[in-house]
C-alpha cells in the first residue's frame, strides 16, 4: 500500500482593505443618525378668534416642513406673529427660550427679539402651538395631519390630531 500524498493545506490569503476607507467599512449604513423632520398644516378655514387676522392667515403657506422641530416651530409662531392685528398681543404671550429659532414682532415703534426654546419632538410642537391657540382664542389653526377641503365648503384634518382650544 502506498501512503497517500500529504499535501500542504491551500491558503486563501485575506483581501486587502487598506484602499477601503475606514469609516464606510465599519460604520454600518443604519447606525448614521437620522434627522427628525415635522410638518404642521394650517387650517386656514378655522375660527382665527379676536387676535388673528383671517385675511393675513390666508396668506401663509399651506404648511410648514418638512424640516427640524424648531424651524417648523418658529415658522409657525412667526406666523401668528406675522397675522396678529397685534403683533405685541401675540409676542407678550411668549417666553424667552434658550437656544432655539429666533422670532421678531415690530411693536411701540421698534423691533423685538425672542428665542424660542429648543425642540426636539413632534409632540412638543404640538403643545406648544396649541397651548399658544388656546391663549390666542383661536380654535384648530394647527394639525400635524392635512387639511382637506370638503363639499360643504368646511375645512377638516384627514386625522385626529386637531389642535384646539
Amino acid at each position: 500500500m502506498t501512503p497517500l500524498a500529504i499535501s500542504p493545506p491551500s491558503s486563501t490569503p485575506e483581501p486587502d482593505m487598506s484602499s477601503i476607507p475606514q469609516d464606510a467599512a465599519t460604520i454600518p449604513h443604519s447606525a448614521t443618525p437620522q434627522v427628525l423632520t415635522v410638518c404642521i398644516y394650517i387650517n386656514k378655514q378655522a375660527n382665527t378668534g379676536p387676535n388673528l387676522d383671517r385675511k393675513k392667515i390666508q396668506q401663509l403657506p399651506d404648511h410648514f416642513g418638512p424640516d427640524r422641530p424648531s424651524v417648523v416651530l418658529q415658522q409657525a409662531v412667526q406666523g401668528c406673529i406675522d397675522s396678529a392685528f397685534q403683533q405685541k398681543t401675540v409676542f407678550t404671550l411668549l417666553t424667552q427660550g434658550y437656544g432655539g429659532e429666533k422670532i421678531s414682532a415690530t411693536f411701540d415703534g421698534k423691533q423685538h427679539l425672542l428665542s424660542l426654546p429648543v425642540v426636539n419632538s413632534i409632540d412638543y410642537v404640538l403643545r406648544f402651538l396649541k397651548k399658544l391657540c388656546r391663549s390666542l382664542h383661536c380654535e384648530n389653526l394647527f394639525s400635524d395631519q392635512p387639511i382637506t377641503q370638503h363639499s360643504g365648503g368646511s375645512y377638516q384634518s384627514d386625522g385626529t390630531s386637531k389642535l384646539s382650544s
